[in-house]
């Protein structure tokens, strides 16, 4: 996995010492659901700006931010429309990846592509629980390593844009320590890995 982060790295900064003449600047947006293995589904949009290289190979350093927030609230008996809240979570994803993306049979009027993305993610959690105790927040923060396995196509509307469908997975168990038990160290795993499936844009000349 850490020699595919290397690797895909390796290839954006190549891209870029490319230099303008060599490639164009391109911005894609993207925004759908997500499902991480061990949290329900939540809102995933991400940005990656990098430079369509040729008409088949484009590198690119990205971010995603995934939002996932519940509340579990009773209704107040004869209070039609008045609610308490009893525990309150939220989790936020943050995946970093360097972007790379190989698009095959450019003559179509659809291009399919697939992609390969590697980097560092970062998970936020918080729980409240009004019932036992409303001051005492359990605050979690993970990290750990990822990849991402992505397939779409596009479909260009002008020039210099084009509307895209992708489906992607993202793999990643994110750790964090979790202080002593018996005297030694004790740490935390997450699984973060999932499916995704996301529409978005694609503008050049940025």
């Amino acid at each position: 996995m850490r020699r595919w982060v290397h690797g895909a790295a390796l290839a954006f900064i190549l891209a870029t010492l490319a230099g303008p003449a060599a490639a164009q600047s391109v911005l894609l947006i993207k925004a759908g659901s997500y499902n991480p293995a061990e949290a329900k589904a939540g809102f995933m949009v991400g940005v990656v700006s990098g430079r369509q290289v040729d008409e088949r190979v484009r590198f690119g350093l990205g971010a995603d931010l995934f939002i996932r927030r519940f509340k579990q609230e009773t209704e107040i008996s004869g209070d039609p429309g008045t609610k308490l809240t009893e525990i309150s979570y939220s989790m936020y994803g943050l995946p970093l990846m360097a972007h790379l993306d190989v698009h095959f049979l450019p003559s179509l009027v659809v291009k399919p592509y697939a992609g390969l993305a590697g980097g560092y993610e970062i998970v936020f959690s918080r729980e409240v629980n009004y019932l036992s105790n409303p001051d005492d927040k359990d605050n979690r923060l993970y990290g750990g390593f990822g990849w991402q396995l992505k397939v779409g196509a596009e479909y260009p509307f002008a020039l210099s844009s084009a509307v895209l469908g992708e489906i992607m997975y993202n793999g990643c168990t994110v750790q964090r320590s979790a202080g002593e038990q018996e005297g030694l160290p004790a740490s935390e795993e997450l699984r973060f890995s999932g499916l995704s499936f996301r529409l978005g844009v694609r503008l050049e000349g940025f």
